[in-house]
């Protein structure tokens, strides 16, 4: 089997971009204020460029072989994490405009489930995203990307590492416990229901 690198992200790979898109699944046509995918690629790959933003390279990993970007995580304390939040929503202003306002308005049932949603407690490292390409499976790809997390989890002082997976995601979810992770919680909101997920690091 190919020896599998997990490289810091490169601001210019527009692969990770994609895959940092994909992982987010419903949540970027309001992030974006879209329905458009050029608007919402140009949009996102904004973010990925940019710096502090919970989207940026600046927190991502690509996992590869041979050199070839097959997946890519965002990790980060929980901490972190929420002082990204509002820097996060300036760059989208910035890019988007009035139109980021029109479609949220429209759409008030996904906004207000995404900017009420609690990822997280201060005391855990977080898996923001995670995304591999289809052609992947079955490489581990996916499990080496988490150990890295874990592997940070504990560089960085915490022992827990967290993250959030979709209920009807049930193979994901037999994936992470397989590894060590436990449901602590769920997020019930009007567009989307979810899991929190937490595994306890050995130091």
């Amino acid at each position: 089997m190919s020896h599998i690198s997990i490289v810091k992200a490169d601001p210019q790979s527009q692969l990770g971009a994609s895959l940092n898109q994909m992982a987010l699944d419903y949540m970027v046509n309001p992030l974006a204020g879209s329905n458009n995918k050029n608007i919402i690629d140009a949009t996102f790959r904004k973010l990925w460029q940019s710096k502090n933003n919970r989207f940026s390279h600046q927190y991502a990993f690509e996992a590869q072989i041979d050199g070839q970007t097959l997946g890519m995580i965002t990790c980060y304390p929980i901490k972190v994490l929420k002082q990204l939040a509002w820097p996060t929503f300036k760059q989208l202003f910035s890019y988007r405009k009035l139109q980021l306002f029109y479609y949220n308005i429209r759409n008030l049932k996904l906004l207000y489930s995404i900017t009420t949603m609690k990822e997280g407690e201060d005391d855990e490292f977080h898996v923001g995203t995670i995304a591999t390409l289809p052609e992947s499976r079955g490489l581990g790809v996916g499990s080496q990307l988490l150990q890295f997390a874990e592997a940070q989890t504990s560089l960085q002082g915490f022992s827990k590492c967290s993250l959030t997976v979709k209920k009807e995601n049930k193979l994901a979810i037999k994936l992470y416990q397989k590894i060590g992770y436990h449901i602590t919680g769920e997020i019930n909101k009007p567009a989307f229901s979810l899991y929190r997920m937490v595994k306890t690091i050995s130091g």
